[in-house]
């Protein structure tokens, strides 16, 4: 079943998302609309350091506190790949690069009001360098190094809450298992 679109309007941009309103027509007939954030979609990456994994800490003004969470970014730069995304990234917060990407997946982290997908890779090696930080989140971001069974552990304790740091430590683990 589909919902045909009878229109679109646009409520507003920002910095890099948009918002649109949807106005559809649901299967049984009754006009409907719907808002829909507009986001150029990401990348997370997963950097494994022999039993450590390296994650960011950094202040998340939506929620008004730091959050650790695996390094990631907008692909908002005209023909970059995903791929190449993550190898910027890498280097932007932690100061990094990988000889190796493994594709881990992607998701659809809120498919009920975003466009929006992440795609995820691991890291399984990488080969320390120099920070590149962009954002003023990044310019305030701390690398945070520790073992992947601490990572876990986190998880399970809810204290790691970001949706795509949990997946791809799942997708991880079960490679590994």
């Amino acid at each position: 079943m589909s919902f045909p679109v009878l229109g679109v309007r646009r409520l507003g941009t920002g910095v890099f998302i948009a918002l649109d309103q949807l106005h559809l027509i649901a299967p049984d007939g009754r006009p409907t609309r719907r808002d829909v954030v507009r986001h150029p979609g990401g990348v997370g990456i997963l950097p494994i350091d022999g039993a450590d994994v390296l994650f960011v800490s950094q202040y998340r003004i939506a929620f008004g506190e730091r959050m650790l969470e695996i390094p990631a970014g907008k692909l908002d730069r005209i023909g970059e790949s995903p791929r190449a995304a993550a190898e910027r990234e890498l280097e932007e917060e932690i100061g990094a690069s990988a000889p190796t990407l493994i594709p881990l997946g992607t998701l659809a982290p809120s498919p009920g009001y975003t466009d929006e997908v992440i795609h995820l890779f691991a890291a399984p090696s990488i080969v320390p360098g120099n920070r590149r930080p962009e954002g003023a989140e990044e310019h305030d971001a701390n690398t945070v190094r520790m073992p992947l069974t601490e990572a876990y552990r986190l998880v399970d304790a809810g204290e790691i809450v970001d949706s795509k740091t949990q997946i791809a430590l799942m997708a991880w683990s079960r490679r590994t298992e």
